[in-house]
């Protein structure tokens, strides 16, 4: 059996320059100083207020669900012998 967990990540959004081909685009990167998952989208926006110093470098920031697909096992879902 499996059950989809979602966690939630803060990504930065930094204004990146392409020189090869002459090109302005956003990118969405990691927040370093950031727990690796939050468990609410709450979480991860109180952490951000909080940590001031942290995201000087991300004024515009994103939280993103992450999901994950968990094998569970339980014995009551293992057939009768």
């Amino acid at each position: 059996m499996y059950r989809l967990v979602t966690k939630y990540r803060i990504f930065g959004l930094r204004h990146e320059y392409d020189t090869t081909n002459h090109t302005n685009h956003m990118v969405l990167k990691p927040v370093s100083a950031a727990p690796q998952e939050f468990e609410t989208e709450l979480d991860a926006t109180d952490w951000a207020l909080a940590n001031h110093d942290d995201m000087l470098h991300h004024p515009d920031f994103v939280v993103t669900p992450v999901h994950h697909m968990v094998l569970t096992w339980r014995p009551e879902d293992e057939p009768a012998i």
